[in-house]
């Protein structure tokens, strides 16, 4: 399931089979891209999904988030894996900076995704084997498995109550984690990282997984979500990580 993303919007089909799903977003705008799909449980008009989510509504249970391709570069590509069941999704694109009291949580429109299951045909119904998981959780990760250099596709499960997500930054020469998190909470001025991947939002009990290129060196993993209760991001609650990755 390929989604190219220009500084117009994006552009992606709008049905794919049941079961293993791999989004691969290409981004062909001049800044960096984040996308989710959404599974909706309701008959809901698309205008008044794109409504409760641009007016920034976090309380909508029938809205549940499968997670999504996170930050590519300009011209670059991320993949994400996920399950899909048949139902009905739409995708979206999201905003790049961090989420804010009553902020729209979606950028432009929303595209309806049909997920379908073809007679008689086999659905896949988890996710491949990978040789590291990284968990989410209120309010970290943990890291089961090595990092290792190379192209390596790691399982990302929300073990948490709440949605979280994961970017995947490896830091400059010289930057820290705590830069990191300050430019990511707020950006401004050149990044102290470049991003690799990840996933945006997944709900609680959700997994996917995320292929990524690594390099040897110093990485943070990044949550900025947005936390309606306590009005901070996940970052600020302390969902942030450094790790090494090995050659």
């Amino acid at each position: 399931y390929v989604i190219v993303a220009t500084d117009q919007g994006f552009d992606a089909p709008e049905q794919v089979d049941a079961g293993l799903v791999n989004v691969r977003l290409f981004n062909r705008s001049r800044r960096s891209q984040r996308v989710v799909v959404l599974k909706i449980d309701r008959l809901d008009r698309l205008s008044s999904i794109s409504d409760y989510l641009k007016s920034g509504d976090w309380n909508v249970p029938w809205i549940n988030r499968m997670g999504g391709p996170e930050s590519p570069p300009s011209g670059g590509v991320s993949s994400v894996s996920m399950v899909l069941d048949a139902g009905r999704y739409v995708v979206a694109q999201l905003p790049i900076s961090p989420g804010t009291p009553g902020g729209a949580l979606i950028l432009g429109d929303l595209q309806e995704l049909s997920v379908t299951r073809r007679s008689g045909s086999a659905v896949a119904v988890a996710l491949p084997r990978t040789e590291a998981t990284v968990n989410m959780f209120e309010w970290s990760y943990t890291v089961d498995g090595p990092l290792s250099a190379g192209r390596r596709t790691l399982r990302i499960d929300n073990k948490g109550q709440f949605e979280h997500m994961v970017a995947f930054v490896r830091l400059f020469r010289g930057r820290t984690l705590e830069q990191a998190v300050k430019w990511a909470e707020r950006p401004s001025g050149a990044a102290p990282y470049e991003s690799v991947g990840g996933t945006t939002e997944i709900g609680r009990g959700h997994s996917v997984n995320v292929t990524v290129d690594l390099m040897p060196g110093d990485y943070a993993l990044l949550c900025t979500s947005f936390n309606p209760l306590s009005k901070k991001l996940h970052s600020e609650h302390g969902m942030v990580k450094q790790v090494r990755v090995i050659p």
